[in-house]
């Protein structure tokens, strides 16, 4: 059998699923919560294979975060994720391991569920594909990273930017995040923001905004 908690703040949605996947061969639900504390208490006590949490709760990506740090064997499904560049960038960096969108049937999340105990990423093609654009986007521009300064575009000029600092600012230009440059660079976030100030403190600007500009010229 496999051990399901849901999690969601809508409590007659969250009670509503606990029912239809209980009464689904091999699903055992182990209870469906409603707060952050009820969720982390009930994970302590009886740890699941798989925790369906719906994405729109407040706090959802925090606690995707802390159930990946106590139980990093536990799969989580995203349930109801809006298709907007932020919530899918947040899940996988959160370690998400299949995307349900709101418009998704209960079949979709039973294949979700008992694929994910597989091994399975549920993922739907927009997402996928999306997923699928970002790491050829990322994998682009860490390739032209590594091409010689002299022959690179856009080049930041008379300044004494390192190359590292040419990189990040490469990044924030193409609208990435200290979080997720960090996770590009596979570097700490702690980092990220340091290369920032020094590069505002060398183009002499106030703004990440008015550092791309300048980058962009």
């Amino acid at each position: 059998m496999i051990n399901v908690i849901l999690i969601s703040d809508i409590k007659i949605y969250c009670e509503g699923l606990s029912h239809a996947l209980a009464n689904t061969e091999s699903i055992n639900v182990i209870g469906a919560v409603n707060t952050i504390d009820a969720a982390i208490s009930l994970i302590a006590q009886s740890p699941p294979h798989i925790v369906v949490q719906d994405m729109t709760m407040t706090g959802s990506c925090s606690l995707v975060q802390r159930i990946s740090s106590m139980n990093p064997a536990i799969k989580i499904i995203a349930l109801s994720v809006p298709y907007d560049e932020s919530n899918i960038i947040l899940c996988a960096e959160a370690g998400i391991t299949g995307y349900v969108p709101r418009e998704a049937s209960l079949d979709d999340l039973i294949t979700a569920v008992t694929g994910a105990e597989k091994g399975e990423c549920y993922c739907p093609p927009k997402i996928a594909a999306f997923l699928f654009d970002k790491i050829q986007h990322l994998a682009r521009r860490a390739k032209e990273n590594y091409l010689p300064v002299s022959n690179r575009q856009n080049d930041v000029p008379a300044t004494d930017l390192t190359r590292r600092e040419k990189q990040i600012l490469s990044l924030i230009a193409d609208g990435l995040s200290n979080k997720q440059i960090s996770t590009a660079l596979v570097i700490e976030v702690s980092t990220v923001k340091n290369h920032v100030h020094n590069i505002l403190v060398k183009l002499d600007v106030q703004s990440r905004v008015q550092a791309v500009s300048l980058f962009q010229k």
